[in-house]
């Protein structure tokens, strides 16, 4: 029997009120969907900046989520700009404490914010 597929969806939110993206990321981000993050951020990426990821509807994360995680921080750190992490559940907020990630990264909670609009879809 074959294992479906599993889907990430990413949508790109209207700004940050201190500039850059926004990406709500959902679904489960592991093995099976890493290439779809990857390919969906790969433009704000390459324009350096801000780049905020709403983990809020993430579900799931494995050890290939957070080495993407950690690839995306490392590429917008050397072109000048940063990685922020907004409302991870607390299924992944505990593994970005256990791992020690919660120190690399900024991560923000619901509480703190940012107020955006829905956008389009991405990949």
């Amino acid at each position: 029997m074959a294992i479906p597929r599993a889907e990430l969806l990413v949508e790109e939110r209207s700004g940050e009120p201190n500039g850059g993206t926004v990406l709500r990321i959902v679904g489960e981000l592991d093995i099976s969907t890493a290439d779809q993050l990857r390919r969906a951020a790969a433009p704000y990426l390459s324009a350096g900046g801000r780049l905020v990821l709403d983990l809020s509807q993430v579900t799931f994360c494995d050890s290939t989520g957070l080495a993407l995680l950690v690839g995306f921080h490392k590429r917008l750190m050397a072109a000048g700009g940063g990685l922020e992490l907004y409302a991870p559940v607390q299924r992944v907020q505990h593994l970005l404490t256990i791992t020690g990630l919660n120190r690399v990264f900024v991560v923000r909670a619901a509480d703190d914010g940012p107020a955006v609009q829905a956008g389009p879809a991405v990949d």
